[in-house]
């Protein structure tokens, strides 16, 4: 068989990202090869990758497969493994029962590499668009200490939590965005449809007719003659800042933004919190090392200056440092969040301070978002009831005006 040349990140045992390629001749052996030098693989990609079976499964499905299924997919697993299933047995079993194609496809694959003799965690390592580092490595931790069926149901309870609070923020976002909309669209036939054929009532009055209805006048002939240039003068501002926000300097800007907005940069400190809590929390109650479950938390984090904090916790605890004594240098975790780990460093408890953490602003976040909608919904509707009102001003002072002009 023909040697193909592999590129990888891994994760290597003081938790360090390593980057390189190697000799194999398939994509498993070079899995299992960065396995053998105790690396936990992030990611393998070769020039030649899609002619791999599992390579192949993994770049069609993996924006196929939503974290919904993969929320089933574990919490099925992890059910049938305390019920005393074996692991082949259970995956078959999942397999069965998938109703949805692409993930049962995706199952198959795995299914077949543990029968192969492969661990799980090597055979999910296959799909990192679908499985996180994080979820690799805590299998591969559980399967080190012997208690993969717990490290399933914890990864069955992170995941759930994650998404029921994500659930809750769109469900939250549902009404507003629906009245903007709403909103939006009434103003656009006002200006398009209705404003039109009061102009042609007007045509013959020129400037005597008031500021208000001529700037409205102008307003709807702009949006009627140049609508066209509009919509690609929207789209290259869009365009624009997209590309900016994906450069350096772009993220810093926007993640400098969410710590100086008012109200928001509590909601946003409270989020991040929580998801480092959380994350860190469960890696650590199963079995995942502090140093490499930090470089597992700093993967999934969006934030530069959450990151930039978190390689400094990184070098305190590699000189015997701890991690509340970086927090406590900075502003960016509420002091609430420093406390707790702090409290748990000094009881030898941190991964249950860190749960309850991560509970504790789960519920305050939901709360937050709570409170900025009761005060978005009725500005939204003021908004609204000004610009309509405007229109409908403009109008009526234009009526009320034509016994005044001289034809």
């Amino acid at each position: 068989m023909k040697t193909m040349t592999y590129y990888y990140e891994a994760i290597d045992r003081l938790g360090n990202i390593i980057t390189g390629t190697l000799e194999a001749e398939e994509y498993s052996l070079a899995v299992s090869r960065l396995q053998d030098m105790n690396c936990y693989p992030v990611k393998i990609s070769s020039k030649k990758e899609g002619l791999y079976f599992n390579s192949l499964l993994k770049s069609v499905y993996k924006s196929k497969v939503s974290q919904k299924d993969l929320l089933g997919l574990t919490h099925q697993l992890g059910v049938l493994l305390s019920a005393g299933f074996a692991l082949d047995r259970s995956l078959n079993v999942i397999s069965e029962l998938s109703d949805k194609k692409q993930l049962r496809h995706v199952i198959e694959s795995i299914h077949t590499n543990v029968r192969s003799g492969k661990s799980l965690s090597s055979a999910i390592s296959m799909f990192p668009k679908i499985f996180s580092p994080l979820y690799i490595n805590m299998v591969k931790a559980g399967e080190a200490g012997g208690f993969v069926e717990e490290t399933i149901l914890r990864l069955s309870e992170y995941l759930e939590s994650s998404q029921a609070l994500k659930n809750d923020i769109r469900s939250a976002l549902v009404y507003p965005s629906l009245l903007s909309l709403v909103s939006g669209t009434i103003i656009l036939i006002l200006l398009v449809l209705v404003v039109p054929k009061f102009s042609v009532m007007f045509a013959d009055v020129g400037s005597s007719l008031p500021f208000t209805t001529q700037i409205l006048l102008l307003l709807s002939k702009v949006i009627i003659g140049y609508w066209w240039l509009i919509l690609i003068a929207l789209g290259g501002i869009i365009y624009v800042f997209i590309n900016f926000i994906n450069t350096d300097s772009g993220r810093l800007f926007i993640d400098g933004l969410r710590y100086k907005i008012p109200i928001y940069n509590k909601l946003y400190k409270e989020l991040t919190a929580a998801q480092f809590c959380r994350t860190l929390g469960t890696l650590l109650k199963s079995g995942v090392p502090l140093l490499n479950a930090i470089q597992i938390v700093i993967g999934t984090i969006n934030s530069n200056a959450m990151i930039n904090m978190l390689l400094n916790v990184k070098e305190s605890l590699r000189k015997g440092g701890t991690v509340s004594g970086v927090l406590k240098t900075n502003n960016l975790f509420p002091p609430f969040a420093v406390h707790m780990i702090t409290v748990g460093e000094e009881t030898a408890n941190m991964q249950d301070m860190l749960i309850k953490t991560a509970d504790r602003f789960d519920i305050e976040t939901r709360v937050t978002i709570k409170k900025l909608l009761s005060l978005l919904e009725p500005m939204l509707i003021l908004v609204m009831g000004l610009v309509v009102g405007f229109i409908v001003m403009s109008m009526m002072l234009a009526i009320f005006s034509l016994n005044d002009l001289k034809f």
